[in-house]
């Protein structure tokens, strides 16, 4: 019985950031991609898929540490460490080229980029609105930060009469380039913690929208944040 316990919550874990494969189109679907190296031979790029590896694994295949070469996507375009927002779909027999099927520099799968856009960048010592798995970039100082996920939200919804106020946690991710990634969580009730200090900044949450209406519970992607980063002196 114990072991049975031990499986499903190591399951659910594993799953926890994932969307569901069953309502997801591959192609209609939003990854983020990480630029982790070049491929030399054909002058093209090596990308990750943070949070999106396992669903990325299942459509375009396994791929050697997760990585994957981006067929369409030149290397003088790009720096290792930059994100992007892509679009993706297994590539066409016609559009592999030789240097490809009869040279490969790597063996991981290979991935056609069907659409892809830059992160906005940030203005720091500003109030700035953050959207559910954005990202925004730091080109000065090389960093990220992403609204990972709302964990709860227990605000009063709008015309209820409540105890208390309520508080909606907010997880978020810094990454700074060669160092390992920051998970924090921040709150929109004053009495929790609602800023934090994270690499050399303080981060403070200032709002969380949409607020709760008493109607349907709020999807995980109409979330929107607004915060503040300053660069502590």
């Amino acid at each position: 019985m114990k072991k049975t316990i031990i499986f499903t919550l190591l399951f659910s874990f594993m799953f926890a950031c994932e969307k569901n494969p069953d309502e997801i189109s591959l192609e209609d679907f939003d990854y983020v991609a990480r630029i982790v190296g070049f491929d030399l031979n054909c002058s093209t790029c090596i990308l990750e898929f943070p949070d999106d590896s396992l669903q990325v694994k299942k459509e375009i295949g396994k791929s050697p540490s997760n990585y994957y070469h981006a067929i369409n996507l030149n290397k003088g375009d790009y720096n290792i460490g930059q994100k992007l927002k892509v679009k993706i779909r297994k590539p066409g027999t016609n559009e592999l080229t030789p240097c490809i099927t009869l040279y490969p520099s790597y063996s991981y799968e290979n991935v056609y980029i069907r659409e892809f856009e830059n992160f906005d960048n940030l203005i720091l010592n500003d109030t700035v609105e953050l959207s559910y798995r954005d990202y925004l970039y730091d080109p000065e100082n090389h960093f990220y930060i992403c609204l990972d996920s709302v964990l709860n939200d227990s605000r009063c919804p709008t015309g209820a009469t409540c105890y208390w106020a309520g508080n909606a946690e907010v997880r978020f991710k810094f990454e700074r380039l060669n160092y390992i990634p920051v998970l924090f969580t921040l709150n929109t009730h004053i009495n929790f913690p609602y800023d934090a200090k994270v690499n050399g900044y303080r981060i403070t949450l200032l709002d969380l929208n949409p607020y709760p209406a008493g109607g349907p519970q709020i999807e995980q992607k109409d979330y929107k944040a607004e915060i503040i980063i300053i660069k502590n002196k």
